[in-house]
């Protein structure tokens, strides 16, 4: 991880698997919080949110790390969405960068302070709605919570009018904020809160003693919940090439991703041994 010196500007994420002895040291009979992105680290980016399919073997990669550790999934995608695509009932499960979330065994979802924002999402909506109506490719997903317009799909000379509507959607209306993501743009509630609070709020929730938290991610929000596990946690960034971050360490795609967690599973330890 980054020493205090360092920021993330010029710090650049050693390789997860080639440091398995150094993690394994520090991992070894202790319990794991292992919270995991979903788009672009359980499975690839793809051009339509809706094709974005959890493979069989992340599936049961995921199901063998959870009969060992608690397993969590924080995503900017709702809560039922992300549910559904994960089908695994004994995980953990953040959605909307976490302002709805839920443990298993309880089926209470949990909910920040974004309810009183929803109007002003649901206006944005409906003014983006008309705004982007004539964009061939842009793609506008309304999770309640949060918006997220994607223009993976939109032609290069109109992906900075699409940045632009949203903008102008959101301006004067200071309870909201705009943040990008890897071609998308995201509209959320402007309080102090992001992945990283949420992945602070489960990890405070499990209240295991000793527990090591690691957070797996590839986008630019998941810098937050790097940030927040620096002191106390690992971070590890998704990239296939080496990028400033402020993980600890990195793994190039899905497929390292899934081989990191086969390699969790298999330490010594646990809380369900």
């Amino acid at each position: 991880m980054p020493s205090p010196e360092q920021s993330a500007a010029d710090h650049i994420a050693p390789h997860a698997l080639a440091a398995q002895p150094r993690l394994e040291a520090r991992f070894r009979n202790r319990p794991l919080l292992v919270f995991l992105d979903y788009d672009g680290t359980l499975c690839p980016i793809v051009s339509r949110p809706e094709d974005a399919q959890l493979a069989p073997s992340m599936r049961e990669a995921l199901a063998h790390l959870a009969a060992r550790h608690r397993v969590g999934v924080v995503s900017g995608r709702s809560l039922a969405d992300l549910r559904a695509r994960v089908g695994l009932s004994d995980l953990w499960y953040a959605g909307n960068h976490g302002f709805e979330w839920t443990m298993p065994p309880s089926p209470t979802v949990h909910r920040e302070a974004g309810e009183a924002h929803l109007a002003a999402l649901a206006a944005v909506a409906a003014q983006l709605g008309t705004a982007l109506a004539g964009i061939r490719g842009v793609i506008l997903e309304d999770k309640r919570y949060s918006l997220s317009i994607h223009y993976r799909l939109v032609a290069a000379g109109e992906v900075d009018t699409v940045i632009g509507a949203v903008h102008a959607a959101a301006a004067g209306r200071p309870e909201l904020r705009v943040r990008g993501g890897k071609c998308v743009v995201e509209v959320l509630p402007s309080i102090d809160w992001h992945k990283g609070r949420a992945v602070r709020r489960l990890v405070e929730a499990a209240a295991l003693p000793g527990a090591v938290p690691i957070f797996i991610g590839d986008d630019v929000t998941d810098e937050d919940a790097f940030r927040e596990l620096s002191g106390d946690g690992v971070g590890v960034l998704v990239s296939a090439e080496p990028r400033p971050t402020d993980a600890g360490y990195r793994l190039r795609d899905v497929g390292e991703v899934e081989r990191f967690l086969r390699w969790l599973a298999s330490l010594a330890g646990g809380i369900r041994a």
